[in-house]
Formats: C-alpha cells, sequence, structure tokens
C-alpha cells in the first residue's frame, strides 16, 4: 500500500500527516567547554557575570539577585536584565511543536525566605531582537514619557519563590510571551477555569524546590499538534535524566499546563538562554538564589514527512522529511498537477528520522512529492 503526503512549499510536495513522529535535537550543550554563549547584564560583588561558564564542574554558575537589577529611584526605573544566550540553528515558531529542558541544581540555603513576588531559574527560548528590559511591565506603572518595551516572543519555564505572599507560595509554571505591540504584554499562563489542564503547583508554605540535587526539567509546546493539546505548553520538574518520574513536594506534583495560545497571536523564538529578571521590591526581602545548569537541548518535532530543510547545493537541490527508519521512500515529480502524471526521480531508505533526496533540476517548473 502506497502512502502520499503533500504540502506545496516552494515547488515541493512533502508530506503533512499525524503518522509516527521523530525528535530532531536542534541543540544539545553539555557546557564541557565554553561553546558560544554571550553575557549581558549585571556583575556580582566580584565583578563576576551572573552567569558564566565553570570549567571546573562543566557547568553554567547561575546567579539570581533581585537588587542588581531594578532602581526605583529614578524615572524611567533602571532595569538590568542579566541573560546568557545563544543562537538556534534555526528559529522556531508557534505552528511547530518543540521541546527544551535542562538539569538544575540550587545550592543549599542559597534561597531567601521572601514574600516578594519573584522568579528565579528562568530558562527558555526568546527572540532577542524583539524584546525589551521590561519583562514584568514594572515601568509602564511610572507615567514616565519613555516607557520601555516589554518583552516579547519568548516560552521560558519560571520557579517563583514567593513564599506566604499575598496569598502565593513556592510555586513552577512555563509563560508563553507572544508578539506584542504597543506597551500591554501578552503573556500566557495555566487557568483554574481550564478543566483537564489546570494543576496548581503551589507547594504551600514553606516548601520548595529541593536543593543540592540534580532536578530534571523540560518544557514541551504542541503547536502543530490538533486536538485540545494544540497551541499549549506543558512544563515538569523530573527526579530522573529520562524525565519519566515527576517530582512531587508537600503532594503536589510538579507539572503544569498552559492555556492555548489564540490562533491569531504568533511568536518567533531565535535564541536559547538563561535569564535573570528584574522586579520591583515593594518591602520585602530581595529574590536571592544561586545554583547552576547542565545539559541544555533543543529538540524540534518532525512528523512522519513535515518539511525539514531544503536548499541548494552546487547545481543540486537537497530536502529532507520526518521519515520511519528503515523505511523506503520516493522522491517524485510533476510538471503539471492537473495531469495527475507523478515520475519517481530517486528512492531512498531512511536512517534515523529523516528521510533525504538529492535532486538536479533540469530548468523546467517541477513540483515534488515524497511517498512510501
Amino acid at each position: 500500500m502506497q502512502h502520499i503526503f503533500r504540502k506545496v512549499l516552494s515547488g515541493l510536495l512533502l508530506l503533512t500527516t499525524a503518522a509516527p513522529a521523530y525528535w530532531h535535537n536542534l541543540l544539545s550543550d553539555d557546557f564541557s567547554t565554553p561553546g558560544t554563549w554571550s553575557y549581558a547584564g549585571a556583575t556580582n560583588a566580584g565583578g563576576q557575570p551572573l552567569f558564566r561558564h565553570d570549567p571546573t564542574t562543566q557547568r553554567v554558575l547561575a546567579e539570581w539577585d533581585q537588587a542588581l537589577c531594578f532602581d526605583a529611584s529614578g524615572d524611567p526605573y533602571t532595569i538590568l536584565n542579566s541573560s546568557f544566550l545563544r543562537a538556534l540553528p534555526r528559529s522556531l515558531n508557534d505552528n511547530q511543536t518543540f521541546r527544551f529542558g535542562v538539569t538544575l541544581r540550587l545550592n543549599t540555603g542559597s534561597v531567601p525566605d521572601t514574600t516578594e513576588f519573584f522568579q528565579i531559574a528562568n530558562f527558555g527560548l526568546y527572540n532577542i531582537t524583539e524584546t525589551g528590559p521590561d519583562r514584568t511591565m514594572t515601568d509602564n506603572w511610572s507615567w514616565n514619557s519613555t516607557i520601555l518595551k516589554d518583552a516579547s516572543d519568548f516560552l521560558e519555564f519560571n520557579y517563583f519563590i514567593n513564599n506566604r505572599s499575598w496569598g502565593f507560595n513556592p510555586n513552577i509554571q512555563p509563560t508563553i510571551g507572544t508578539h506584542i505591540i504597543g506597551l500591554d504584554g501578552d503573556y500566557i499562563v495555566g487557568s483554574s477555569s481550564d478543566a483537564g489542564f489546570w494543576n496548581d503547583t503551589d507547594m504551600g508554605p514553606d516548601h520548595y524546590l529541593p536543593a543540592a540535587t540534580a532536578l530534571y526539567l523540560e518544557v514541551t509546546y504542541h503547536g502543530a499538534a490538533t486536538g485540545a493539546v494544540a497551541r499549549r505548553a506543558y512544563a515538569a520538574v523530573y527526579t530522573d535524566p529520562d524525565r519519566t518520574n515527576i517530582l512531587v513536594i508537600n503532594g503536589v506534583s510538579m507539572h503544569y499546563w498552559t492555556q492555548p495560545v489564540p490562533t491569531e497571536k504568533t511568536f518567533t523564538l531565535t535564541d536559547a538562554g538563561f535569564f535573570n529578571y528584574p522586579t520591583a521590591n515593594w518591602g520585602g526581602a530581595n529574590g536571592l538564589g544561586n545554583g547552576s545548569f547542565d545539559d541544555f537541548y533543543v529538540d524540534l518535532h518532525v512528523a512522519e514527512g513535515e518539511f525539514f530543510s531544503q536548499h541548494a547545493a552546487q547545481q543540486n537541490v537537497l530536502f529532507s522529511a520526518g521519515a520511519v527508519s528503515g523505511s523506503v521512500y520516493y522522491l517524485e515529480s510533476c510538471a503539471d498537477l492537473s495531469s495527475g502524471v507523478w515520475t519517481t526521480t530517486a528512492v531512498t531508505v531512511a536512517e534515523g528520522g529523516l528521510v533525504s533526496f538529492t535532486n538536479q533540476p533540469d530548468g523546467s517548473a517541477k513540483y515534488y512529492r515524497v511517498s512510501r
């Protein structure tokens, strides 16, 4: 039985079915070497960046310090994010499905008992050219004449360490920042009214993520999915590197679904990164913490036949699509779609989760499709 999957894209008809999927690794870094990450932002009392590669532990050392990032004495406020960024090998958007994760270790005694609404251990995917420093829109409240642009186009993991604050206790959640225009942020999280998806990760008073242990974090965005999970993000904290056992604290499971991104909203992500966001302190202890990150990865979900890449090499056109390893795929061409006549130009056995073809154009306009 022949299966034909099609999509018109630059003259190519490629697979677009809900068939078997493959996670293609876009970025993986165990921080064994300094790599290509770039830091911008505040420094600590010793003049060190708040995120820095440590050759001894082969990890990224991280510090979170609210006092170093925010000053409300002027107008506009002084808002200084600290970030450690690396460009993705290809951009991602709200129509794709992807996941990213990292191993987090919090240092014992580094997180204070604060009543301030503050987040640490932020990591995720961002579009650094589409975002401004005011992630929490704090400066929008000062009525100044030079309001700073708010954060836009991001998907990240957050650990809120506020304790007994405004009815909130330590909790985790992912946040989606869609592309914003104007002064209002558009951030998507979960909702208690979202039946079947809502899980309140409030750990209860005086309960926090455990320190001095490896926490395996992962966020998955289901952009290419259909049904109830479409355009939602899911985050969880796991106790094992295979990410099969979800951490439970004080009887609360550490997993969280966002609401879906509205179809009229979009985002484009170009950078992987770690962030230290400023937040105004209105009287509680400053948000603090330190720890380390390791084994960062970003994977793109490629369904069987979903277009993955297309580029020219010398006089050939190379392209690839999602596939089932070991299956035979046929590259077929057609000069006139209305004719229904397709000619096989190549046959390839897929290796791994992708099938790749090389085609030499003959100068005529053609459409291509892949079948098996």
